[in-house]
């Protein structure tokens, strides 16, 4: 007996010295990592050293503490099944120690026979340590109602009192704890506290995902009352921004956001999640800012993620499991928010800042980055061309006319040996006028159309930025290009099959779009250089392909008039004005959402009066 009580104080030792080393790297913050797998390996060693010997009650409490601390080291490094395995085998002894045959090797029905044999007993704070490890691990797998009948069983409640609400039992949970002189890894409570936490934000999580935010909001609210770090207390609260912004209460969202980021300025989170409260509300100066600083966090994080791993052994990061991580802080990509900051100022008419994103965002895609393009953070991020294209457009609203001429020569670069020398697209017969589903050819031409648009739309910007450098020659030459590369592609009607059916395609609406503008703009410059037939040739065939732009009417109505064919004009003039169709609403990328506008504006006082005077001077005749 002797013997074995020597044995087992020189395990409680060993076991003792392994968590003080620990306790000391963790102190210092040094070559955590390391301690820690040299850690688990140690306790993996003394655990099968414990587990070597019949199962005894006199060494219960040393082999529970040591397989706790096993258990909590592996719960880094180890799979679910050997995490289990270890707790099963651990569970198995417990009853074998006391004489009790185990039911089954099934997790959920061991637990129904150790809680009750051990319930009492001065055994029950250590089973209870383990049943804080089995917690976290079904917490980790999402395994909410396995957890609700663990901790109704540690309740235990007369069947007619159960209410079957996870929350409630986790609230009204009466763990056993008690220290003595062995070591553990964690401390009961700490973890007793963070399993707490984790279960109300996991179950908030999951009553989101289902859409019952109202449930999801009382989880959150709850789970703020209790301790927390405040990384964790801030995204907590930013969860609950979200759960308000989906009951439809943007300045509740927003104050939550306000709170998330008091308890960490660093949650991006909350920026990001407040700029789209923000572009709702129609706050675009608060939305650009919220964007602005989201884009400065993301440097800042990025710059954070080569220093030091957290020291907890349970983090909530594991307990609350990849995929809820993914939901509770997933951001767009640092590329993502600096595109949209680029975007979100030129739609603003902050052209000048919004130009220097654009520019900032080139130069980064043309960087020996190791990251590019993002494709794992949910968002669809533009084809390069198309981003090129928006930073010339920027640009060019920014007054910027050279570097826009430069930006397009790249995008020509790029495209100008994928252009087909035509291109077919068919498209259904009934559904030709609304410009529907794209139909492609088996060789599957949807590139080739991409690059002819991207080509056409350079060529646009180029044609334009030189039109405002007042050489409507180079202007000319350019929108000329523009349209024999728009004119290679053809669009056929062809019966309707009863399986064709989809949305309207924007590459052929875009293609429509484009070409109509870049007839309307090379007739302005036809126009400036008094070549007014070739204008009125360019005007006319604008209207055919995309009808309805007012400002295309209305310089049709002036050349007719400078060419005096007055009465043809006025009969297009009443027109204009006795229509009551609206101007068409078109889904048109960044770089072409004016096209009914910009370089196609007049002042059209002068002709107005002209009009006027004209209609009623051919009334008073009559």
């Amino acid at each position: 007996m002797s013997v074995t009580s020597g044995l087992f104080e020189r395990w409680a030792e060993e076991n003792n010295n392994i968590i003080r080393k620990w306790k000391k790297y963790e102190i210092q913050f040094q070559s955590l990592q390391n301690t820690r797998k040299c850690c688990n390996e140690e306790l993996l060693k003394l655990h099968l050293k414990v587990q070597g010997v019949p199962a005894l009650t006199e060494q219960l409490q040393l082999e529970i503490t040591i397989s706790f601390n096993t258990l909590i080291f592996s719960l880094g490094y180890s799979t679910s099944n050997e995490t289990t395995c270890h707790l099963t085998n651990t569970l198995v002894r417990a009853l074998e120690a006391v004489g009790t045959q185990e039911p089954t090797s099934d997790l959920v029905t061991l637990w129904q026979v150790v809680v009750p044999t051990f319930r009492g007993t001065e055994y029950e704070p250590w089973i209870h340590k383990l049943l804080l490890v089995q917690w976290a691990l079904w917490l980790s797998e999402g395994q909410f109602e396995k957890i609700l009948h663990l901790l109704v069983l540690i309740n235990h409640k007369k069947q007619s009192t159960l209410s079957m609400d996870l929350l409630a039992e986790t609230r009204n949970l009466a763990i056993s704890i008690q220290e003595d002189t062995l070591l553990s890894s964690v401390a009961v409570q700490d973890l007793k506290n963070i399993l707490h936490l984790t279960t109300f934000i996991s179950h908030g999580v999951e009553q989101m995902k289902k859409e019952k935010y109202s449930e999801a909001l009382l989880a959150f609210q709850e789970a703020i009352t209790l301790p927390s770090p405040r990384a964790l207390l801030a995204h907590v609260y930013t969860l609950i921004g979200l759960s308000f912004a989906k009951l439809h209460q943007p300045q509740s969202a927003l104050q939550s956001y306000r709170k998330a980021l008091e308890a960490d300025f660093n949650c991006q989170k909350a920026l990001y999640q407040s700029s789209l409260v923000y572009r709702s509300l129609g706050n675009s100066n608060a939305e650009i800012e919220a964007v602005r600083l989201l884009h400065s966090a993301s440097l800042l994080h990025a710059e954070r993620d080569s220093s030091g791993t957290s020291a907890l052994l349970v983090s909530p990061d594991m307990l609350l499991g990849s995929e809820q991580m993914t939901f509770i802080c997933q951001i767009p990509s640092p590329l993502h928010i600096l595109h949209t900051l680029g975007q979100r100022c030129v739609l603003n008419d902050r052209n000048s800042e919004g130009a220097e994103y654009y520019l900032d965002l080139l130069a980064y895609l043309q960087s020996d980055s190791k990251e590019h393009i993002p494709t794992k953070d949910g968002l669809l991020f533009p084809r390069l061309p198309v981003v090129y294209l928006e930073a010339a457009f920027a640009l060019l609203k920014a007054q910027r006319f050279w570097d826009a001429i430069a930006i397009c020569d790249e995008v020509i670069a790029m495209t100008v040996d994928l252009i087909p020398e035509m291109l077919v697209i068919k498209i259904p017969m009934e559904a030709s006028s609304e410009l529907s589903a794209l139909a492609l050819e088996p060789d599957d031409p949807g590139e080739k159309l991409e690059c002819v648009l991207w080509s056409g739309a350079a060529y646009l910007l180029q044609g334009q930025a030189y039109l405002q450098l007042n050489d409507t020659k180079e202007a000319l030459t350019s929108f000329t290009r523009a349209i024999n590369h728009l004119v290679k592609v053809h669009i056929k009607q062809k019966e309707m099959d009863s399986v064709e059916t989809g949305d309207m395609d924007l590459n052929v609406v875009v293609l429509k779009a484009l070409k109509a503008k870049v007839l309307a703009v090379r007739a302005v410059c036809f126009a400036e250089r008094s070549q007014l037939k070739e204008a009125l040739r360019d005007f006319q065939l604008s209207l055919q392909v995309l009808p309805g732009c007012k400002n295309t009417g209305m310089w049709l109505v002036e050349i007719l008039w400078r060419l005096d064919r007055k009465e043809e004009a006025t009969v297009i003039w009443r027109q204009i004005h006795n229509s009551a169709q609206s101007p068409t609403t078109l889904n048109l990328p960044l770089y072409l959402q004016t096209w009914q506008e910009d370089a196609i504006c007049f002042d059209k006082s002068n002709l107005i009066k002209k009009m006027e005077e004209f209609i009623q001077s051919s009334v008073t005749e009559q």
